[in-house]
Formats: C-alpha cells, sequence, structure tokens
C-alpha cells in the first residue's frame, strides 16, 4: 500500500446516502439527455443550436457536476482531511440546488427561455456557492498537504472560475449584456474542462488510479507541477483572451490541450503496469476514457486554428462522452461497491465480497454499451434524424442501466444491513 493510500481517513467517511444520492441524481440527467436527443435528433448538427447547447448542460451541469460534487462530498474528507460543516444539511442543500438549477438552465437553453435560463443561473450559482462555501471551511481546518489536497483546491478555484463566466454568459443570453460572447464561451469551456474537471479527475486519479486498478502511483514529478501548470496557463490564456492578443489565445489553448495529452498518456503507461492478472470492463473502460481524452485534445488543438464545426463538435463529444463520461461510469463502478463494503464494515456487519454487491456481468455489458455509443454521437454530429434517434436511444438504454447496477449495489446494502439488525 502506498502512502498516499496510508494516509486516507476512512473514519471521516459521511454516511452512503450522501455520495449515492448524487450519483443516482446524476444517471438521471444522463437519461434525460438521451430522451431530449430522441426528440431533438437534429441538435447536434451544429455547437451553437439550442438543442447542443441543452444537451451539453443535461451532461456538464447535470451527470458531471452531480457525480463530481457528490464525489467531493467524500474525497474531502477521506482524501484532505477537510471535514464539511453539517453535511447532511449540506448535502440536501447542494443536491436540491443544483439538480434544479441543471434543470432550469438546460430547459430555458433548448426552449430559448430568458427566465428559465436566468433561474437556472441563479440556483446552480446558489448550489455551487455552498459547497464552495463549506469547502473553504473544510479545507481551512485541514492540516493536509499532498498534492492531492493542494490539487483539489485547484479544481475548486476551477469550479468558481466556470461558475461565474457560465453566469456571465447567462445574463449575457438572457438579458442582452453586452460581453465578449465568444471568448467568453471558449474560457467558460477551457476551465470548466480543465480547470474543474480536468484536475478534479486528475486530483482523483492520483489516489483512484493505483488503489483500484492496482498499478504503481504516479511519476512524482507530474502529480507536483500537472494542475498547478494548468491553472497558470489557465490564467494567461483568460488573460490573453480578454485582451483580444491575436493568434496568442489559440496558442496558449494548444498548450492547454497538450497538458491535457500529458495527463492522459501517463495514465495509460501506467495502466500498462498493472498487476491485474485479468483487467475487467472498469479497467478497459478508463483506458478508452484517456484513449478519448487523446482524440478530444487533438481535435480542440485543431478547432483553434481550422473554422470549421465539424473540430469542436468532435472534441466535445469525445472529451465528455468519450472522457469523462467514460473515467466516471468506470470509476463509479469502483466507488460505489467499495463505499457499500466500507460502511457495512464500519457498522461491524461482515460485508460481501465487492463482487457480489457489484456483480461483474452487468457491469461488463453496460460499458459495452457505453463504448458502442461514442461513434454514434460521433454520427449524429451529420445532423441526421435517424442518426440521431438512434444515438438518443442509445444514451436512455446506457444510464437507465448505469442507474440500475447503481440501484442493485444499493439494494445489496441495504438487505445486508437489514439481515444483521
Amino acid at each position: 500500500m502506498s502512502a498516499g493510500q496510508r494516509s486516507l481517513s476512512y473514519e471521516a467517511t459521511p454516511p452512503f446516502h450522501v455520495p449515492l444520492s448524487f450519483f443516482l441524481t446524476a444517471a438521471l440527467f444522463g437519461l434525460a439527455a438521451g430522451v431530449y436527443l430522441l426528440l431533438q435528433p437534429e441538435a447536434l448538427a451544429s455547437r451553437w443550436t439550442p438543442g447542443a447547447l441543452a444537451l451539453t448542460h443535461l451532461i456538464t451541469a447535470g451527470f458531471m457536476l452531480l457525480v463530481m460534487l457528490g464525489a467531493l462530498m467524500q474525497i474531502l474528507p477521506v482524501v484532505a482531511g477537510a471535514c464539511l460543516p453539517a453535511i447532511r444539511p449540506l448535502s440536501a442543500g447542494v443536491h436540491a440546488l443544483v439538480s434544479s438549477g441543471a434543470i432550469a438552465l438546460a430547459w430555458g437553453l433548448g426552449a430559448g427561455k430568458p427566465a428559465l435560463m436566468q433561474a437556472g443561473g441563479v440556483l446552480l450559482g446558489l448550489g455551487v456557492l455552498l459547497f464552495l462555501g463549506a469547502a473553504a471551511i473544510g479545507l481551512r481546518r485541514s492540516a493536509a498537504t499532498q498534492n492531492t489536497a493542494r490539487d483539489l483546491r485547484i479544481a475548486l478555484i476551477g469550479l468558481a472560475v466556470t461558475a461565474v463566466l457560465g453566469i456571465l454568459l447567462v445574463l449575457a443570453l438572457s438579458r442582452g449584456l453586452s460581453l465578449p460572447l465568444l471568448q467568453l464561451t471558449n474560457l467558460h469551456v477551457g476551465w470548466g474542462w480543465l480547470g474543474w474537471g480536468g484536475v478534479l479527475m486528475a486530483a482523483t486519479s492520483w489516489v483512484v488510479v493505483p488503489m483500484f486498478q492496482i498499478t504503481p502511483n504516479y511519476p512524482g514529478w507530474l502529480t507536483r507541477i500537472w494542475a498547478p501548470l494548468v491553472l497558470a496557463v489557465l490564467a494567461g490564456w483568460s488573460v490573453l483572451t480578454l485582451a483580444r492578443k491575436a493568434g496568442a489565445p489559440a496558442l496558449t489553448l494548444d498548450v492547454l490541450a497538450v497538458l491535457a495529452m500529458c495527463f492522459a498518456l501517463a495514465t495509460l503507461l501506467l495502466m500498462r503496469r498493472t498487476r491485474r492478472p485479468h483487467p475487467d470492463a472498469s479497467f478497459r473502460t478508463l483506458q478508452l476514457s484517456m484513449a478519448c481524452v487523446l482524440a478530444g485534445a487533438a481535435c480542440a488543438m485543431l478547432a483553434s486554428w481550422l473554422d470549421h464545426d465539424a473540430w469542436p463538435l468532435a472534441a466535445g463529444i469525445l472529451v465528455l462522452h468519450g472522457g469523462f463520461v467514460s473515467a466516471i461510469s468506470a470509476m463509479l463502478y469502483k466507488i460505489v461497491p467499495f463505499l457499500a463494503w466500507l460502511h457495512l464494515t464500519q457498522a461491524k456487519v461482515k460485508a460481501p465480497n465487492m463482487k457480489k454487491l457489484l456483480p461483474d456481468v452487468p457491469v461488463r455489458r453496460q460499458l459495452m454499451l457505453h463504448a458502442a455509443t461514442l461513434p454514434a454521437l460521433l454520427l449524429a454530429t451529420s445532423g441526421n434524424a435517424w442518426a440521431g434517434r438512434l444515438a438518443g436511444a442509445m444514451l436512455v438504454a446506457e444510464f437507465a442501466w448505469l442507474m440500475a447496477n447503481l440501484l442493485g449495489t444499493a439494494a445489496r446494502w441495504r438487505r445486508t444491513m437489514l439481515g444483521h439488525a
């Protein structure tokens, strides 16, 4: 066991329902994205259609944000020693605000309703602010100084900047506020991709990949410099973009894409040294995630230099569904049964094997469907209605199956608890 794993404070873990409620609600947002694409099959013909904006925010502000906040409710006290105050009411408040805000924002963007956009922006902003305030209190009391704890702080900075940029965009779209829309949109996407999602994925991976995928630790130099370097480049890119320096923002975006590629390559190389005799479906899906990060970063570089809507569309699908959804799904299938086992053990209950809490077969089949959905989504960018309907149906099935698998684990945990009551 590594030094990083020895420092984990499992006694500080919150109640099981706290992260689980976020994870299950997140799956509903993924399912809603599939239903929306079924009803609006040509939504992905351009990155600027109302449908594409609605779909993007169902995944980012709905699925991804909820999973990430739920995971942080667990990670901050266990990994960073940051005990969040009043965890039960805090989690309920953040969950309600973010869920309702994501619904209102996606609905407002898709239907072109300014009032709903504003309501969504306010609710999401309040939810993020509530969480960031609690995290700041917890981190101020924390004595943890390892790279993971520092990177979690950087990810929270990224979340704050992403939220502020998103609120400015909502005001510009709904109230006609005179702002540079294209520049702000690019910054919002960049900070959300790497400053928030990317750094959080990396900070989590420093611990979770060696722990669950049975690999060596990440190289020390990478964990020391990667997240601070991302933050510095994002800050420089933001200044250059807002100052409208010709060519400089595109060049800086290329540097960010290269940093994303470095993390993905490091993870793939690390996974080649796994001590698993037979890598499972979650292992393969994490590999798929890193391959999609590489491909998505390459498309983002092309999009910064070539004026064609195909490249940003491809980059968005590869990064969001191929990169983040793949990694989140793979990690959920490790984290949720582990948490169920941990809570049973802490309750002095004889816990079944994690494979019995979440069997391999339904996981493998759901992840195979997830992988097959990726090319269907890329095909849907052609604007063909049948391709859009196919991708929508596959998304519905993918996220409904994910939710069913997580609910199955929760049901087995509950049955075991009640059986020993």
